[in-house]
């Protein structure tokens, strides 16, 4: 049983996918303009570096966006009709979002744009019909081959998705000739705009949910907002099978506690994940890749050494594929899985991610492992992660997790204290402002008295009651 729920407020949108039972997938928009995957904008470029093969392309934005120049021209264009293409500073393009913008870089765009509709996505600047390898059977596969090829113009390119198996003719070209005329809109817009502008807005999370991830497979598609019901409802085909899949929530529980995802979300937000044998995955992300340890925790096994590592990593395997998807964690990873003698078991487990990374929406490549045992695994990334869009750095240790310890900072003061009275000798007694954990140290009979006898002063001491121990001051008592 397959289920899709959303959580509908106006400061923000969760969607979560629950499949027998379990949270599969997860995703979370908030009303803002942060999220601009797949808008398209007509955009003006203002620098471009002829050894990165790139440009930075104003679209509007605070900051200038990202373009491979090989993106400006047909895929087919050899490298010596690129270079004799002239590209100025100050020409117009037209590029889509491919990666939103992060703290330090601004987003990345493709002139190779695409428009994803319920049943086809349009893309432009290619000229065929694809169809999804999903859909198997080779007669129902050219029967839409043929549909599109019927409406699609010449030198426009067309894929159609998995979910339009089985869908009447009318309603797949339906979808085509929407798509056909949005891409007419934009066209023209583009046209009449003379400064960098957004074209094209992706559709929000909640009409994506239905685009992209109701398929037949999902059974039911529960709401807990009456508005979001009923743009949901003027979505789905007029067939009452259809229909009878939404349901508007209307408990008293908030919807997310009743299907238990509330405390799920828990894990996704935990740096610390438990496996069902004790064993645990352990989260850290830096600006280049993230790294996930796994450990054996608590599990002893019954069996060999052996057997019990392997179950481990077995374990460990599928839940980092889920975890992939539901923390949406793109770029490099590192799995630092336990140490294993025996290269069938690497292989199998090796087996068991790419099974298991197969169902994920994104992109996701299983490279291997190396020399050291750490499995190297690509997953594209085109919006903020949960890390990213639902935290911000500590204002007290500044994002590194850790502060120095109350002994470290102890030998701070006094350093900085002897050079005080080294440099600029200190008059009268001294007064040191620091935090608790410090003080207790400066505290301490023996301490304090061999110091006071070597600096000829005598120290009192101030709770700073700041939450960082690593502030502090140093006065003297007679200013």
């Amino acid at each position: 049983m397959k289920l899709l729920v959303a959580d509908v407020i106006p400061e923000e949108t969760r969607m979560a996918v629950i499949e027998n039972g379990k949270l599969t997938d997860y995703a979370v928009e908030r009303n803002d303009e942060a999220h601009i995957v797949n808008h398209i904008y007509k955009g003006v470029i203002q620098n471009i570096l002829p050894a990165m093969q790139a440009a930075f392309v104003d679209i509007g934005r605070k900051k200038n966006a990202f373009l491979y120049l090989g993106d400006l021209f047909p895929r087919a264009a050899t490298k010596e009709e690129i270079q004799q293409t002239h590209i100025s500073v100050g020409q117009s393009v037209l590029v889509q979002v491919v990666k939103d913008e992060q703290p330090m870089k601004g987003a990345k765009v493709t002139a190779n744009v695409s428009i994803a509709g319920r049943y086809a996505v349009l893309m432009p600047t290619v000229d065929y019909v694809g169809v999804s390898k999903k859909i198997q059977d080779e007669e129902e596969r050219n029967r839409l081959r043929t549909i599109v090829s019927a409406v699609k113009p010449e030198g426009i390119g067309m894929i159609v998705r998995t979910v339009a198996k089985d869908v009447s003719e009318e309603e797949l070209a339906a979808d085509l000739h929407y798509l056909l005329r949005t891409w007419e809109s934009i066209r023209a817009r583009y046209k009449t705009t003379r400064k960098p502008k957004l074209l094209y807005r992706e559709a929000d999370l909640l009409m994506r949910m239905i685009r992209d991830y109701c398929t037949d497979d999902v059974n039911t598609v529960i709401v807990d907002n009456k508005d979001a019901y009923e743009r949901l409802s003027s979505f789905f085909s007029e067939d009452e099978i259809d229909r009878e899949r939404l349901i508007l929530y209307e408990g008293e529980d908030p919807v997310f506690d009743y299907y238990h995802i509330e405390d799920e979300l828990q894990n996704v937000m935990s740096r610390q994940v438990m496996l069902p044998s004790g064993g645990t995955l352990i989260f850290d992300h830096t600006e280049a890749l993230t790294v996930i340890d796994v450990n054996s925790g608590k599990y002893v096994g019954n069996s060999t050494l052996e057997e019990t590592l392997f179950h481990v990593n077995r374990e460990a395997a599928v839940e980092i594929a889920r975890q992939l998807r539901l923390r949406d964690i793109g770029g490099i990873i590192l799995v630092d899985f336990i140490d294993m003698p025996r290269s069938d078991r690497r292989d199998e487990l090796l087996r068991i991610l790419q099974r298991e990374t197969a169902a994920d929406r994104a992109r996701v490549h299983v490279f291997g492992m190396t020399a050291l045992n750490l499995v190297e695994i690509t997953r594209k990334k085109s919006r903020q992660s949960i890390h990213l869009s639902q935290f911000s750095p500590c204002t007290v240790c500044g994002g590194t997790g850790v502060l120095a310890s109350p002994e470290s900072v102890y030998i701070q003061i006094v350093r900085q204290l002897r050079h005080m009275m080294k440099v600029h000798p200190i008059k009268g007694d001294i007064l040191i402002s620091a935090h608790a954990d410090v003080l207790a140290l400066f505290k301490d009979k023996k301490r304090k008295e061999s110091l006071e006898r070597e600096l000829n002063r005598s120290l009192y001491f101030e709770d700073s009651h700041h939450a960082n121990r690593e502030v502090f001051s140093v006065f003297s008592k007679a200013e």
